[in-house]
């Protein structure tokens, strides 16, 4: 294996002893090059180009996905419980959890061309209804945001970047998106989640709002159908169809730690469809970090 000058001697003599035939040995080979982070991933990424060797280079594939693994869980677990209530951040965590090396600057910038475009065409004069208009219009029309052609049940639908790639997502994930563009511009937008996790948004009236008193919701979005607004009559009307008790608490704005643990939680019953019971576990062991 060819290693870069400025890489670490004795990182680099660990990785040059992934093909130990002795089991315990190589445990504790593994343990150490562990105990290096993230700062080891690269020099196992070009470690595993430079060999045409399969079993070790799954067992470069198995260190890495371990490292970045318990990276996620520890990000997962500050954002948790340091007070971080950024959508944003969370919808980053998630989608890291599939695609363990996201770019996410890019993310962020083609969120950003999103966010100009919406931004472009608002303006204080504008009523509530005439500025969701307007979101609707950027984010359903002019950039495409659309739910899979058919319903099949594929996890791709519900990360970040793949939504953000080919405009295609679940209506959780683009609900997901549109509230974070709104909040970005300081819009009253806020989500909601609904009986048979179902996802939207509440307009929020904070301009009339008293101290200590929760603000009003003027109107809700439905990201399934085209940012469509609707009443809480309606709501109440899917409760009494759904046979579920109707609680204040359902027609209220949710924190985004409970919207990132709703998205695992889809994404864990997605996963148990296609038979992938070990990123099951792992998703419930990130979901312990919630708590």
């Amino acid at each position: 294996m060819n290693f870069s000058p400025d890489t670490d001697p004795q990182l680099e003599a660990l990785i040059s002893l992934l093909d130990e035939p002795d089991h315990g040995s190589f445990i504790r080979v593994r343990n150490q090059i562990f105990s290096y982070g993230t700062s080891a991933v690269p020099l196992l990424e070009s470690a595993w180009e430079n060999t045409f060797d399969n079993s070790i280079q799954q067992r470069i594939e198995d260190i890495i996905h371990n490292i970045q693994y318990d990276q996620l869980f520890l990000d997962l677990t500050k954002w948790a419980h340091y007070g971080n209530n950024d959508l944003l951040e969370a919808y980053l965590i998630f989608t890291r959890f599939q695609f363990q090396s996201i770019d996410q600057e890019v993310v962020r910038q083609q969120i950003h061309v999103i966010r100009r475009d919406i931004w472009l065409e608002l303006n204080d004069n504008l009523t509530a209804l005439e500025k969701v208009k307007v979101l609707n219009h950027i984010v359903y029309d002019l950039h495409r945001m659309q739910l899979p052609l058919k319903q099949i049940s594929e996890p791709r639908y519900l990360f970040l970047n793949n939504l953000l790639e080919s405009r295609t997502g679940y209506s959780f994930a683009i609900g997901v998106l549109y509230t974070i563009l709104a909040q970005s511009l300081d819009l009253p937008v806020y989500p909601v989640i609904l009986p048979g996790e179902r996802f939207v948004m509440a307009w929020l009236d904070e301009a009339i709002r008293q101290p200590g008193e929760q603000a009003r919701v003027m109107f809700y979005i439905n990201p399934e159908n085209k940012g469509g607004v609707f009443t809480r009559n309606e709501i109440a009307s899917l409760l009494k169809r759904l046979k579920v008790p109707s609680d204040e608490m359902i027609f209220r704005p949710v924190e985004a730690k409970v919207v990132l643990d709703k998205l695992f939680e889809l994404l864990s019953y997605l996963y148990s469809t296609t038979g992938e019971t070990a990123k099951e576990k792992e998703i419930e062991h990130l979901r312990s970090a919630l708590l």
